[in-house]
């Protein structure tokens, strides 16, 4: 962004006059982030994904996953929701940019390496009470249990190979598991389906503020919609407790289901189902990387090159599902 379009963006949400020049901000994987600082105070703005943007009916997946944000801050929960320009809209139009503006919030996001119990203790209240709180969902469209084509997972690993892409052989060898996690997620899905709330969906590190160690804020709602409470009370646990970087943390693993069953939440699906249903987030996000990757939906070397490295990690996390699931399943269906 350029000092005339914050200008520009300003206007449009009435934010003030820009007193600063915009500042880029680190983090995230797929969109830019930009702190702009006005006469009326501080402002975090998202500049969303081009090809992303260009999905049929994204406008108004985000326009709902703001609202959700929005109602649940209305609630009590400590969510960061868009704010409207004038007109009323959360998502602003700017040349050929899609925009969300928010308030500026003095934070920092925690390491996936970081291992807290006590602050994941913390994201098991708040995840019980976003939970409890059983927003109406008669506007929402049916959940749809997602589907993976046994044909995407060996014509991309072919496409790879072509290439020499660094994960070709790591992928290629574990296509019978994949198909077979496949498999898994899809049944899973059956019963998870049955009991869904209203909910954030990526409740990890990179997506909580903590102003301090009491303090948390939820950002970044894109994927908030519809969930099975179980299944998103295990991915909360294990992202709290480590997953991204090694091997969970059975304390911090614990705290967050302790204190989800303390705080009021109810388990009643089965573990594994929710372990599944976990590995089947992170099947959808090792096929967008691979797409990515070969060059899909990109607009750098640099984006195609994270695609390269997401493959590899998440191939990596999966692998660690298959491999310890019965054990962490088997922890939720303690406390059921």
């Amino acid at each position: 962004m350029d000092t005339i379009q914050v200008a520009r963006l300003c206007a449009l949400g009435g934010l003030g006059e820009p007193t600063e020049q915009p500042q880029a901000v680190s983090g995230g994987l797929l969109h830019r982030m930009w702190k702009i600082t006005t006469s009326r105070g501080r402002f975090a703005v998202k500049e969303l994904h081009a090809e992303i943007m260009r999905k049929p009916g994204i406008q108004d997946a985000y326009r709902l996953s703001e609202q959700i944000a929005a109602a649940l801050a209305a609630e009590g929960i400590p969510a960061v929701a868009a704010l409207p320009d004038k007109q009323g809209d959360v998502l602003y139009s700017l040349d050929q940019l899609s925009l969300l503006v928010y308030p500026w919030v003095d934070g920092v996001t925690l390491p996936v390496s970081s291992i807290d119990p006590e602050r994941a203790r913390q994201m098991g209240i708040i995840l019980a009470r976003i939970h409890a709180l059983h927003l109406d969902i008669s506007s929402f469209e049916p959940l749809e249990w997602g589907h993976f084509n046994d044909e995407d997972w060996d014509a991309l690993t072919f496409q790879a190979s072509e290439l020499e892409l660094p994960w070709t052989y790591r992928v290629r060898s574990a296509l019978p598991h994949l198909l077979q996690w496949t498999r898994n997620y899809e049944q899973a899905g059956l019963s998870l389906g049955q009991r869904v709330v209203v909910s954030h969906r990526d409740l990890d590190q990179k997506n909580v503020l903590w102003q301090d160690a009491t303090t948390p804020w939820l950002i970044d709602w894109e994927a908030a919609g519809l969930i099975n409470p179980t299944m998103e009370l295990m991915s909360v646990a294990l992202y709290w407790s480590g997953i991204v970087a090694g091997t969970p943390d059975e304390t911090a693993f614990s705290a967050v289901l302790d204190d989800y069953v303390e705080a009021g939440g109810v388990i009643e699906d089965a573990g594994q189902d929710a372990v599944y249903g976990f590995m089947g987030t992170w099947l959808g996000w090792l096929l967008f990387n691979m797409r990515r990757s070969l060059g899909e939906s990109v607009v750098s070397v640099e984006e195609q090159e994270l695609g390269i490295r997401e493959t590899l990690s998440t191939l990596a996390i999966l692998q660690a599902l298959e491999t310890h699931g019965a054990t962490w399943a088997a922890l939720v269906d303690a406390r059921r």
